[in-house]
């Protein structure tokens, strides 16, 4: 989920208009499932969720709040903003203020670094994820730690990524596939790579991968080795890439309007099938294929979590229990592309015959090959530090 930088302030005017009325305190081990449909009936729900995408933003609007309202009796508001942190930054502001109920926020989309940060502050509300009928599908062992973050029943696993790149083969036939290829590669065609900026979400997932190139970060002294030979390496192609690495694209949106402009020869996704769903709207040429790195890439899940002052804790259940359920992965998945996130050994044959009928076209890869060449997210500590040292190191230099 990408985080680009903006105003906070922006977003007062938006929260406003998710204002619900104030429920009384909700206790999650007093109540069965069917306790909890009942109470969440009538009520309303925000979701705050990152806007960056709008075919999820139209998604969410005209598929989601509709079904919600038509299940289950609830009126579902969805909140997209530029950077989830920003949620944070609001609910630490209501904890310092004892507002510990009638929040503006029901339930929130939300990452690692994020999240690190709210179960540091105890901003959120639970546990809750074992509770859920839906968590069934979902691997245990994925619901144990958010980049390196204990999760203890705080969020419930949503979404699955996997970072991929894309090149146009109709330009080359064959991609680089390790970051030594890939250096040689941008020396070599000037002008003809970028990536997006940090602490955009994907421009700070090309800089891991470049960290877990050079040896990860296991450890501190691990880390400082990694992080040095990182800077050297984007500081050694910054005078070639595009701009001269004079500017960056602020967004994947931006990197993807150069890559389908034919200013760059790469672009790069969090999301594997990105470069279908741009195919089938016409953004993207036919010819457009996605790679991995030979050392494989990074990979992750979303999670959903519930704020510590919601107003209406039986409606966020619902609505979470709703997008872990195997009706709606399956639809996102067809409908928006995303990598079907449920473990294969708790479906049914005919749910699983039903995920592989999705059709994905030559641009995605297939899900056996992604998930050999998954590489699990480094601890959330690290992720900061390195954004920071790239503005200080490579950005300002």
């Amino acid at each position: 989920m990408p985080k680009p930088p903006c105003a906070f302030l922006l977003l007062l005017p938006a929260l406003s208009a998710c204002r619900a009325p104030v429920s009384q305190p909700f206790h999650l081990d007093r109540s069965a499932w069917d306790d909890v449909l009942r109470k969440a009936r009538g009520t309303s729900a925000c979701l705050a969720m990152w806007g960056g995408d709008e075919e999820r933003n139209r998604y969410f609007q005209q598929t989601v709040v509709p079904s919600m309202a038509a299940n289950y009796g609830i009126s579902l508001r969805v909140l997209p903003v530029p950077d989830i942190a920003e949620i944070i930054n609001k609910l630490l502001n209501e904890k310092r203020a004892g507002k510990a109920s009638g929040g503006s926020v029901d339930a929130i989309w939300i990452n690692g670094e994020n999240f690190r940060t709210a179960r540091q502050a105890r901003l959120l509300w639970g546990p809750f994820a074992d509770f859920l009928p839906n968590i069934r599908f979902y691997d245990d062992r994925i619901r144990q730690r958010d980049f390196g973050t204990p999760i203890e029943g705080f969020e419930a696993p949503w979404k699955r990524a996997q970072f991929v790149f894309a090149f146009d083969s109709a330009r080359f036939p064959v991609p680089p596939d390790t970051m030594e290829r890939l250096r040689q590669w941008i020396l070599a065609h000037p002008g003809r790579f970028t990536y997006v900026a940090p602490p955009d979400f994907t421009g700070s997932a090309f800089l891991r991968h470049l960290l877990i190139h050079f040896g990860g970060a296991a450890d501190e002294r691990i880390y400082r080795h990694a992080a040095a030979q990182t800077i050297a390496w984007l500081n050694g192609v910054k005078p070639y890439l595009w701009k001269r690495g004079e500017t960056y694209p602020q967004s994947p949106r931006d990197l993807d309007r150069l890559f389908a402009n034919n200013e760059v020869d790469f672009t790069m996704s969090y999301g594997p099938y990105f470069a279908v769903q741009r195919i089938r709207r016409g953004e993207f040429p036919s010819s457009t294929r996605t790679f991995l790195l030979r050392g494989g890439t990074i990979g992750n899940y979303s999670f959903l979590a519930i704020p510590f002052n919601a107003s209406s804790v039986p409606a966020a259940l619902v609505l979470i229990n709703d997008l872990l359920s195997f009706e709606r992965q399956l639809e996102m998945s067809r409908v928006l592309g995303d990598p079907f996130p449920q473990h294969p050994g708790r479906l049914t044959v005919e749910q699983r015959a039903a995920i592989e009928a999705i059709p994905r076209g030559p641009a995605g890869l297939p899900e056996a090959v992604l998930a050999s060449h998954y590489l699990p997210e480094p601890d959330a500590v690290y992720i900061d530090r390195l954004e920071e040292e790239w503005m200080e190191k490579v950005l300002r230099q």
